[in-house]
């Protein structure tokens, strides 16, 4: 079964009508170690998840009464719901609940807590070791855009400090970009901020998918609302982080896994990753919203996911709005095909086709036998004379990648086509 998010503490907490509309919920820590545990991973980024059997939608102002018995303290935060965790796909033994961001910003909450509750609290965050820097980058999922060169194009914020962050862009290579103009939306609010940026660098990943780091350049007078805007925006994605079920396709196959949400929540968003490589499934109602694998989307991106052993996968109770897809699927039989496309990729022998490998046409063996190729073979079979690599052939054809390996093996055996090596 997959994992999620276990709670110190103790009971689930019974809402009650608060001041302003709030509802109030309650957490209680009974021992100083339960306390520090649990700022040492929620509360230090201004979070906190709360169990209990209610659900509460996504906004709703809750106040939420700490009660530390060990010293005799008992104190009020204000936030809003930002995730919920229902109780049908709580794990056994761990409690659904809901997430909530709180009102205060990180640094004034963290002296607040210290101060009602008399305790030195440690709240270092261990810094992205791919990114040494001062000022760290910490994860924060984003949609932005970059104005380069009068040129909008769209990008995946993954994570971000004050000085700068880490976008992954689709089919773009910067290499010639010096500055740029970056556009950041927040997930909850909506909303924006804009600055100026220069490229710090630049890495390739797999499916033409560039991860880049971006400088931001703006004027010392507007640090204080740089601060709180990124500051706020790694709260509420660490809050939201609070409130998902997370696994490895390892040890539950992705069919499983969607078996498993769509029969409980009629609406949901899957986030697989492996390595660089990230994709993502939202369905409703029985229906795939959209969805996608690096530059891939649609069937073509659905049945590349099933291929994908070894992934890590998060699961939010509720589907994520995705611009400008507009493929949907029935989901049962969007699943049912997919998996009989990775079957059949199973039981190939696919030693020796690395997605760079291209082909040479023999053009007398090729117009021997045309006329009684079908549609894929002569589309294979064209798309190797103008010299795309396997891999190329894969994202562009629109059937299965199994038919696509079956007819390069075919056209090989045939004569028609050999590998260049």
């Amino acid at each position: 079964m997959p994992k999620q998010h276990e709670k110190g503490g103790e009971g689930l907490s019974e809402p009650k009508a608060g001041r302003e509309g709030a509802v109030g919920l309650s957490v209680r820590y009974p021992t100083r170690d339960e306390f520090q545990q649990a700022f040492a991973r929620e509360l230090f980024a201004g979070a906190v998840f709360v169990p209990t059997l209610d659900r509460l939608p996504p906004g709703q102002p809750v106040r939420v009464t700490f009660e530390l018995p060990f010293c005799e303290t008992r104190f009020d935060l204000d936030g809003e719901v930002v995730g919920s965790l229902p109780a049908p796909i709580a794990s056994a033994g761990a409690a659904p609940g809901v997430s909530v961001q709180f009102r205060e910003p990180t640094v004034e909450l963290r002296e607040r807590i210290e101060r009602v509750s008399e305790i030195q609290l440690h709240y270092a965050l261990p810094p992205n070791p791919e990114f040494p820097r001062a000022d760290p980058r910490y994860p924060a999922l984003a949609s932005v855009l970059l104005e380069i060169q009068g040129r909008w194009l769209s990008a995946q914020m993954t994570d971000v400090s004050q000085n700068g962050m880490l976008a992954l862009l689709p089919g773009v290579d910067l290499a010639d970009v010096t500055d740029l103009r970056v556009v950041i939306e927040h997930p909850g609010t909506g909303e924006k901020i804009e600055l100026d940026g220069c490229i710090a660098n630049q890495t390739h990943c797999d499916d033409g998918v560039m991860a880049v780091g971006l400088r931001f350049v703006y004027d010392i007078g507007r640090i204080d609302e740089v601060a709180h805007f990124i500051d706020d925006l790694r709260s509420f994605h660490h809050a939201r982080s609070l409130a998902t079920v997370s696994g490895s396709l390892a040890d539950t196959p992705l069919e499983t896994v969607l078996e498993t949400f769509t029969s409980v929540l009629n609406s949901g968003t899957l986030c697989l990753t492996r390595g660089d490589e990230r994709g993502k499934i939202a369905y409703q109602d029985g229906e795939i919203l959209y969805v996608t694998m690096g530059l891939l989307s649609g069937t073509k991106a659905f049945d590349r996911l099933f291929t994908w052993a070894d992934a890590q996968f998060e699961f939010r109770p509720e589907a994520e709005p995705m611009d400008g897809i507009r493929e949907r699927l029935p989901l049962v039989p969007a699943v049912l095909a997919a998996v009989i496309a990775r079957d059949e990729l199973a039981l190939l022998d696919l030693s020796g086709f690395d997605p760079d490998v291209t082909f040479a046409v023999d053009d007398e063996r090729f117009d021997a036998v045309v006329s009684t190729l079908d549609e894929v073979g002569r589309e294979v079979a064209e798309h190797a004379r103008m010299g795309f690599p396997l891999g190329a052939m894969l994202d562009m054809l629109a059937c299965s990648d199994a038919q696509i390996y079956k007819t390069v093996i075919e056209l090989i055996e045939s004569g028609v086509v050999s590998i260049e090596r």
